[in-house]
């Protein structure tokens, strides 16, 4: 990493995926980002911590859905990069998720060579 100047936010309920994002983020050296496991939470935080530069958002969450966080989160700060994950594999997932305010998808299950693409897409050049 270049800089610490920014956190990684991990919205996800399920803890087997909040693991392998820890493993994931070690293994790449990510030391900055924080998980939480509700909707909620994650739109409080990011309206009080301008460090979180990157939300990367799980749909199915517990009471607040992603949808309902991110739509919040952008109302608070509109440029903040919000990534739907998702199991989903339809064919237009991906568009849909885009047109409905997510600036990005990432599928489940989480391959580690497009985490990384999507940290380096949005915090050029953060990574080695």
């Amino acid at each position: 990493m270049k800089t610490n100047s920014y956190i990684i936010l991990v919205v996800e309920d399920d803890e087997i995926s909040c693991e392998l994002f820890r493993e994931l983020f070690s293994k790449a050296n990510i030391n900055h980002f924080l998980i939480v496991n509700d909707g909620e939470e994650a739109i409080e935080l990011c309206k009080s911590n301008h460090a979180i530069s990157l939300v990367l958002m799980d749909i199915k969450l517990p009471g607040i859905n992603g949808y309902e966080a991110m739509r919040e989160i952008k109302k608070a700060r509109n440029r903040l990069p919000v990534i739907a994950q998702t199991a989903c594999f339809m064919k237009d997932a991906k568009e849909t998720y885009i047109n409905s305010g997510f600036d990005d998808c990432l599928y489940k299950p989480i391959d580690s060579r497009e985490l990384i693409k999507l940290i380096e897409k949005y915090h050029e050049p953060v990574l080695n």
